[in-house]
């Protein structure tokens, strides 16, 4: 049964996808809540723009597609995506989620319908696994999440627990604060809209929800080689704000 509420655009970052998009999680988020899908096409080199194609085909009210020819990373397609999106100036709501559906879409459902009913500025998915829990990562990843997040907030004092998990949703009132200019990272992008929100007095207005399922889709792009990269984006970000 199809949920009616206020708009809702999410846009989808999508680099190589071709193996790792789930056309059945897609099907049952678009029959679930009242949304419309941006998936940004970030230069791939597979069929991913073609799979893309086809679902924009089978659902044209409920997917867009942009797609550009050059790869510029998760940050710059994410931000080009809420650009368009704000433009058209139809949706209340705007966020963001993997292309794998790491997050299932029940977890994004409670997220949506949580941020509705508390009527929050934003909410964000945090992985906290506890007993039951159906948190599953790579150690690796674990790892390089906590001391991510642990160094982050010992220089920021963000107070968040999970800054990378990709599925945020805001509303308009926080959407100029986060994107009103480009990212300096591509890994840790997040970061930076957790530092511009508490700049401008508005991270303690936001939720973070600890979802009750995640799971590491193989074919991840975040691995152990990419900590240097990380390393040198945390200098960046203490260099700009």
């Amino acid at each position: 049964m199809l949920l009616h509420m206020p708009g809702l655009a999410i846009i989808i970052p999508c680099y190589n996808e071709e193996d790792r998009l789930d056309k059945a999680a897609i099907g049952t988020l678009l029959e679930s809540i009242d949304v419309v899908l941006f998936f940004v096409n970030d230069g791939s080199s597979d069929h991913t723009l073609d799979l893309l194609n086809e679902l924009a085909g089978k659902y044209p009210d409920k997917i867009s597609v942009l797609s550009f020819s050059v790869n510029e990373g998760k940050a710059k397609a994410i931000a080009k995506g809420f650009q368009h999106v704000i433009a058209m100036s139809s949706f209340r709501y705007i966020g963001y989620m993997d292309a794998d559906f790491s997050t299932p879409v029940p977890e994004f459902i409670k997220l949506y319908t949580t941020l509705l009913e508390r009527n929050a500025s934003f909410i964000f998915a945090s992985r906290i696994k506890k007993l039951n829990s159906g948190i599953n990562r790579k150690p690796t990843r674990h790892i390089i999440g906590r001391v991510i997040s642990t160094i982050i907030d010992l220089r920021f004092k963000l107070g968040v627990y999970d800054t990378q998990c990709g599925a945020k949703i805001f509303s308009s009132n926080t959407l100029t604060a986060a994107f009103d200019k480009p990212f300096f990272c591509n890994w840790l992008f997040d970061v930076e809209i957790f530092i511009r929100l508490k700049e401008k007095n508005l991270l303690k207005e936001g939720i973070e929800f600890p979802i009750t399922g995640w799971k590491d889709v193989h074919g991840s792009k975040l691995s152990l080689i990419n900590f240097p990269k990380i390393v040198r984006e945390f200098i960046t970000l203490t260099r700009k704000y």
